[in-house]
């Protein structure tokens, strides 16, 4: 072959490291068990209109820190066979970041639609149209919200619970908001007393009573207040320590869906698994496609065939399917008969 070399090589290590990123582009789109118990129930059932749960806050990560986590999410209206209260938040694959600081996806369904809705606002001279893009645009558009790592003191066996909130802009009368007023009071008053002092302290902070209570139209208002007696996480040390080392990620609770599933879900669809096209499809479409399959099915198989005697000329043998007719005399002789009996 001669001493030639190629200056150029195919990297090892680049196509390893390559693998490595398609394998962990989508890591939080595993399918994980859905637990109840993952979440705090922060909402009023239907015959609900009131509801008070008492929570303590814990560190985000098992390093400490903050224990608000920010994430960007779209709530849509949605068909009620999707969710029954006909709004469901979903987790934006383009506006939020992974561990390494890298975007889970380059696309959102909600974001594309959104921005097609936007620019049909600007292109229309109509008013109605206008406005009609306007409240597209507006009811898809990624919005902030808040996720927290907390204890339900009503429920401490069920371990760590999830609960996410959107971000306040508006007034800035937000759940978040609440907390971190509530906490920054509760500062200054320990400073006027020569104290440094922090409600989110695990060994002498204080829970938090959340209420929830239907308003008159018929939405959630939530009222955030301290119990007012400081107190640890627990008494328990090595309990604590298993919430706060909870391996549980928020990325697994609240994960994010398939573009397809969101796709559907923005077109005002029902996404359903199909396990032989192995993706979401839309439900009502698939079922036509079904009905329509099952008719031809149906068609082909008990509608008879009508037979083309057209061709049939007149001659001394005529044969049709296949049997032989002698059509010169009506006279049966002996030699035409090969009947057994």
């Amino acid at each position: 072959m001669g001493n030639n070399v190629f200056s150029v090589n195919v990297d090892a290590e680049a196509v390893n490291r390559q693998y490595q990123e398609e394998q962990n582009q989508f890591s939080n789109t595993k399918k994980t068990t859905f637990n109840v118990k993952n979440y705090l129930p922060a909402r009023l059932e239907d015959d609900e209109q009131q509801k008070t749960m008492t929570i303590r806050l814990l560190p985000f990560s098992p390093e400490g820190g903050s224990p608000f986590f920010k994430v960007i999410t779209h709530t849509i209206r949605v068909n009620k066979a999707v969710a029954s209260g006909g709004w469901k938040t979903f987790i934006c694959p383009a506006k939020n970041k992974d561990e390494n600081g890298k975007a889970w996806s380059d696309k959102c369904p909600f974001c594309e639609l959104s921005s097609l809705a936007r620019e049909a606002r600007f292109s229309s001279t109509n008013e109605a149209e206008k406005k009609k893009y306007n409240e597209i645009e507006f009811s898809n558009r990624p919005k902030e919200s808040w996720i927290v790592r907390c204890i339900d003191r009503d429920n401490e066996k069920d371990g760590v619970k999830f609960w996410m909130f959107p971000a306040s802009s508006k007034n800035k009368d937000g759940v978040y908001d609440k907390i971190i007023n509530l906490a920054n009071q509760r500062a200054a008053s320990a400073a006027k007393k020569g104290n440094n002092y922090s409600i989110f302290d695990l060994n002498n902070g204080m829970d938090l009573i959340i209420t929830l209570t239907r308003t008159s139209n018929n939405k959630t208002s939530i009222q955030v207040v301290d119990e007012g007696m400081p107190s640890p996480l627990t008494d328990d040390f090595e309990l604590g320590m298993s919430w706060i080392n909870d391996p549980k990620k928020w990325n697994e609770v609240y994960t994010i869906k398939s573009y397809e599933y969101m796709k559907i879900v923005a077109s005002g669809g029902i996404p359903v698994y199909d396990k032989e096209e192995k993706k979401y499809v839309d439900k009502e479409e698939r079922e036509a496609i079904k009905k329509k399959a099952e008719e031809e099915r149906v068609n082909e198989e008990y509608t008879e065939k009508k037979k083309d005697y057209s061709e049939i000329v007149n001659s001394e043998d005529v044969v049709v399917d296949g049997n032989k007719f002698d059509t010169g005399s009506t006279e049966q002789t002996n030699e035409d008969d090969d009947l057994p009996f």
